[in-house]
């Protein structure tokens, strides 16, 4: 298992939030955990429902996961909306190629939240994506909505002038 702590944009406040969390591979899956902690009133964190396969996830509040097989350059998006909203991108190359990756299933994801923490995980098998249990380059980013609308990005490291959680430079971790 391998623990991680995201940080904001450089100029964005943080509004007094942390986000910590952890990434294990197993020989099927990849499991992901996010834990939220600080000041959440401010943050639009919407209540559970059914989970949803669905589109533009970062519009909102969202958990995103990278990953990419080492000395490959297409690699694979994981979105996770706080309400259970999910889906799984695969790319050629550097943002380009982009499709629904049909070949992994709806993830288990599990949330709970009390006043100063929200915290999600989720279990995503990725079965036969890698052969030979290939090490794989991981990236994992956020995207906070707060309640007056503004969007804050957070990620194990911000390489660009602008937020880009696709640029290989942010691919940080080893699982």
């Amino acid at each position: 298992m391998t623990d991680f702590h995201l940080h904001p944009f450089p100029g964005e406040d943080s509004g007094t939030v942390t986000i910590q969390g952890s990434i294990q591979r197993t020989s099927q899956a990849l499991v992901l955990s996010f834990s939220l902690q600080g000041n959440l009133d401010d943050l639009v964190l919407p209540p559970a429902a059914p989970r949803t396969r669905c589109d533009n996830l970062w519009q909102a509040t969202c958990f995103e996961l990278f990953w990419a097989e080492e000395g490959r350059k297409n690699y694979w998006e994981l979105n996770l909306a706080p309400n259970g909203g999910w889906n799984v991108y695969a790319f050629t190359d550097y943002r380009t190629g982009m499709h629904r990756e049909e070949r992994v299933g709806e993830p288990r994801i599990e949330t709970a939240r009390t006043p100063d923490t929200f915290s999600l995980t989720a279990e995503l098998g990725i079965g036969t994506l890698h052969a030979d249990n290939a090490p794989l380059r991981v990236g994992i980013s956020g995207v906070l909505q707060h309640r007056d609308t503004r969007l804050r990005y957070w990620a194990l490291a911000h390489p660009e002038e602008k937020p880009d959680f696709h640029a290989p430079q942010t691919f940080l971790l080893r699982v």
